[in-house]
């Protein structure tokens, strides 16, 4: 059989998630009704040259548990083996996502200068809005200046739901979506 991504669906609390595998390394978790779906899967198709079809893996398995732990508040960290599939761009941003801790939370500009592109702050609300691994990759813990919530994949309420799960304070006035 052709090598190919196993993707499956998962319920959380905020919403259902696609994941997806590659052997040994997820490389999706991403909301199944995001704004973002078909880009998201034209960019993997593409990078990856390998079919999409249903299916399941140790990985996967491990993503639900995991995924599991975090909303119900006994994890904090994901210790899973991923591949970030984008641009080198992109996963330079993907990359410095991972270093916003559980709890904080940056804002765009603070992002770009985190990874040496000041000026970049446009580019870098591109590439977290790209980010193809939503929850594992905390895309969800960059806010616009002064804590206002700014577009997010999966919706506002999904990202106000990550939000209050790791006591992270936003402008609740500006989630109008």
């Amino acid at each position: 059989m052709t090598e190919s991504v196993l993707v499956t669906s998962f319920r959380v609390p905020s919403g259902t998630l696609l994941l997806g595998s590659l052997g040994s390394e997820l490389v999706l978790c991403d909301w199944a009704g995001g704004w973002h779906r078909g880009t998201t899967d034209a960019r993997m198709k593409r990078l990856l040259r390998l079919p999409f079809r249903e299916g399941s893996s140790p990985v996967i398995e491990s993503a639900r548990s995991q995924l599991g732990e975090y909303f119900d508040g006994s994890r904090r960290q994901f210790d899973l083996p991923i591949r970030l599939v984008g641009s080198d761009f992109q996963q330079t941003v993907w990359r410095a996502l991972l270093g916003i801790p559980y709890g904080g939370h940056e804002t765009y500009a603070g992002l770009a200068r985190r990874i040496g592109r000041p000026s970049a702050c446009r580019a870098v609300a591109n590439a977290v809005g790209a980010n193809p691994m939503s929850v594992i990759v905390p895309c969800h813990r960059v806010l616009g200046l002064g804590g206002k919530l700014t577009g997010y994949g999966g919706g506002l309420p999904a990202k106000m739901h990550l939000l209050r799960l790791e006591g992270i304070p936003f402008d609740e006035e500006s989630a109008d979506e």
